[in-house]
């Protein structure tokens, strides 16, 4: 039923489409921090998640402003997480991920397009790659794509070229296998500055 989600949210926007939308679009940037097992989860007394590090994020967007409250966004951003060093055995140990994003969010705005708050919630496809380097020892990696994801959020738009946003998302992954992460999803905060272009 999840992977009809995104192809169901896809199908909806298009058939708004016949609305004669209005255009844009955009590039964005920010912060990631990571919570819940993501940020902190252990197995046999060693992080398995980001650790607390810190991640960053870019993208790109078209926006799909078929009303001035109502918008369809689709995304496609990067985000990268380097955990904080551990020790392992008296080795450096850091553990890497990266999330390629796809997807499409319902955006509503509280006045217009070009100014004040809106609020936001998305369907994403995700591509996942986990890297685990312990010094002198070759990296392991887990690969999962396909991973489906969700995220609620809201901005502030100061202007028809700028807001400063934040969401919550989450992707569900395999926790065991081959290619297991150790945990059921990543889940990180998120706060990016976004600039439009064409309004």
């Amino acid at each position: 039923m999840r992977t009809l989600a995104l192809p169901l949210l896809l199908l909806a926007g298009s058939s708004l489409l016949a609305q004669s939308p209005t255009l844009n679009g955009g590039l964005q940037a920010g912060f990631n921090f990571p919570v819940g097992d993501f940020a902190d989860k252990k197995e046999a007394g060693y992080y398995v998640g980001a650790n607390g590090g810190l991640g960053l994020h870019f993208g790109g967007h078209l926006d799909f402003n078929f009303t001035s409250n109502h918008q369809l966004r689709l995304i496609l951003n990067v985000n990268g997480f380097a955990s904080k060093e551990q020790t392992i055995l008296g080795n450096t140990q850091q553990n890497t991920f990266s999330v390629a994003q796809f997807g499409g969010d319902y955006v509503f705005n509280l006045e217009s397009p070009s100014r004040g708050g809106y609020f936001l919630v998305g369907l994403n496809v995700n591509k996942v790659k986990a890297t685990y380097e312990l010094a002198g020892y070759p990296d392991v990696e887990a690969n999962q794509s396909g991973r489906m994801g969700v995220r609620v959020g809201g901005g502030y738009t100061f202007n028809r070229v700028f807001s400063l946003e934040g969401h919550l998302n989450s992707v569900s992954v395999e926790k065991t296998g081959a290619d297991g992460l150790g945990m059921d999803s990543l889940t990180w905060l998120s706060v990016s500055a976004v600039f439009r272009f064409g309004r």
